[in-house]
């Protein structure tokens, strides 16, 4: 059991004060008075402290007593996440690798290849929007339906998240987790309009930056896009798809590499997934028992009511166990720390754990005990449900929340967390943890990035060597398969070509994109104002 206000529990003090004060009064009669006439009119002790017991039930029942579900809604299965991927002229520009549209895609293959929790969906949007695939567990129809969406189909290139909002909210569920990649959205669309429509239909965005501040031109047949004027378009990144993301509860993801941007997302969704599991922890009020028991005293007092002592055994009962609640409490969360203290964590973790409902410091008790053990994502899920107003607590918490981040190798985590922590209050500890986890992020960032170089990079002479070699092997094949037609050469040569194009026709009949549905994405192209 738990207090809401505990608060109006002070106004217990004077009215103590008042009641004794009342007895003392009533106990020596300040006028001589026969004794049979005493005898007769006397009030009994219960009577006259009867008001003042009720008034005390009432303050109690002033303080909210309320007992928390320990069972927590769940919707049942998996929960769906929308993935939103831009296909308009602007995702063509190259200040991501290979250019935006690519590096979408290859965040959205790692997405699905890491996450086990979700199903998905898949929806291409320009100034329409259109659903690739709907809700599925198999990663592998997604991986198909990006690859069978050809954006040179695409006779729209603006990018209107209007569209694609009020295309998701139409779909089932209270609740909906939208990932959108993109570079931005149309300048004309107002953010307070867009905010609306996802919070009226419960749409919590996490953006994906597809592009980079400093921006890139947009290549076009050739050359370069240009506006009506003859301008060259330098597309940038629009900040209010960040502003979107975090004003509806999601989070904003701005990563350089496929791998890392889809780490991060799923960094996001589990602290947004904790925040959502603790707030629908329900209450079942009890004030009204101490209220009755109030209005029972007041009756007693005032009409010299005459209560069997049966029923005040039981009512005496019942607070005994409420109390005993309490107690029972605060001796388990000693007996947790003293065992937390001589490092026994795993037996401290047992007696936090066992607090029914759980408390704030049972709760914090619990993710240190965690985080003891090594249990570092157990640790920081726990750590995420303690709710505080004290700045030092919640410094200390999102202290250890980046302890954990780093624990667990996510460094760019750590760094908002760490950071979070210094905002509240200023400790060496945290500023040298931000300093070796902005460290190891750098590191691990110049780690990636010559793998991808190595690609690209020139092998050794012998290398190079060997590859003429292997050409000039091929180019004879050719030569010899030119001088002899229809040879066996050349019949093997054709099978080969036909088992490739009878594959690829074969994929495409599996996983068709038909023309309605590029109809659908390409209507109303020709009254676009910004096409790109």
């Amino acid at each position: 059991m738990t207090l809401l206000y505990p608060e109006f529990l002070w106004l217990l003090v004077p009215l103590a004060l008042f009641g004794w004060l009342r007895y003392r009064r009533e106990s020596s009669p300040a006028l001589p008075i026969h004794p049979k006439v005493l005898i007769e009119n006397r009030r009994t002790l219960f009577v006259r402290l009867a008001p003042f017991v009720a008034l005390a039930w009432m303050l109690a029942a002033l303080a909210r007593p309320v007992v928390q579900s320990e069972k927590v809604e769940k919707t049942p299965g998996l929960t769906t996440l929308y993935l939103a991927i831009d296909a308009s002229r602007s995702m063509r520009a190259t200040d991501r690798k290979p250019d935006r549209f690519g590096f979408a895609k290859r965040t959205i293959e790692k997405l699905v290849e890491k996450d086990r929790s979700h199903r998905f969906a898949l929806i291409a949007f320009t100034t329409n929007a259109l659903i690739l695939s709907p809700p599925t567990e198999d990663a592998e129809l997604i991986h198909a339906a990006l690859e069978s969406f050809n954006p040179d189909f695409i006779l729209t290139h603006g990018t209107s998240l209007k569209s694609l909002l009020e295309t998701v909210a139409k779909l089932a569920g209270e609740r909906k987790e939208l990932v959108i990649f993109s570079d931005g959205g149309d300048g004309e669309e107002e953010v307070g309009e867009l905010l609306a429509i996802a919070r009226k239909s419960g749409i919590r965005i996490h953006g994906v930056a597809c592009a980079t501040r400093t921006g890139s031109k947009i290549p076009m047949g050739g050359g370069w896009l240009r506006d009506e004027a003859g301008r060259l378009v330098v597309s940038t990144l629009d900040p209010r798809l960040e502003r979107l993301s975090l004003e509806t509860g999601g989070a904003f993801v701005d990563e350089g590499n496929p791998e890392e941007a889809a780490r991060a997302i799923l960094e996001s969704l589990e602290v947004t997934e904790a925040e959502s599991e603790e707030a629908s922890i329900r209450t079942r009020e009890l004030f009204w028992i101490p209220l009755l028991i109030g209005l029972l005293f007041y009756l007693a007092g005032t009409l010299s009511m005459r209560v069997p002592g049966r029923v005040w055994a039981a009512i005496s009962l019942l607070l005994g166990i409420q109390a005993q609640a309490g107690l029972t409490d605060i001796w388990r969360l000693e007996a947790g720390y003293e065992a937390y203290a001589q490092r026994r964590y795993e037996e401290a973790g047992k007696i936090f754990a066992s607090i029914r409902p759980p408390l704030f410091e049972s709760t914090y008790a619990l993710a240190n005990t965690y985080y003891r053990l090594g249990a570092w994502k157990r640790a920081g899920r726990l750590y995420l449900q303690c709710k505080t107003s004290d700045p030092e607590l919640k410094r200390r918490i999102w202290y250890n929340l980046g302890n954990c981040a780093m624990k667990m190798g996510r460094y760019e985590s750590a760094v908002d967390y760490y950071v979070k922590a210094l905002q509240l209050g200023y400790d060496e500890d945290a500023v040298a943890n931000l300093k070796t986890a902005l460290f190891l992020k750098e590191r691990r960032k110049k780690r990636i990035e010559p793998k991808a170089d190595a690609k690209a990079r020139p092998q050794s002479a012998s290398g190079t060597a060997e590859r003429k070699e292997e050409a000039g092997k091929k180019e004879s094949s050719k030569s010899r398969a030119k001088m002899g037609k229809g040879s066996g050469s050349s019949t093997a040569a054709k099978s080969t070509r036909i088992r490739k194009e009878r594959a690829a026709a074969e994929a495409a009949r599996r996983h068709p994109l038909g023309s309605r549905a590029y109809e659908t994405i390409n209507r109303g192209y020709v009254h676009e104002k910004r096409p790109w």
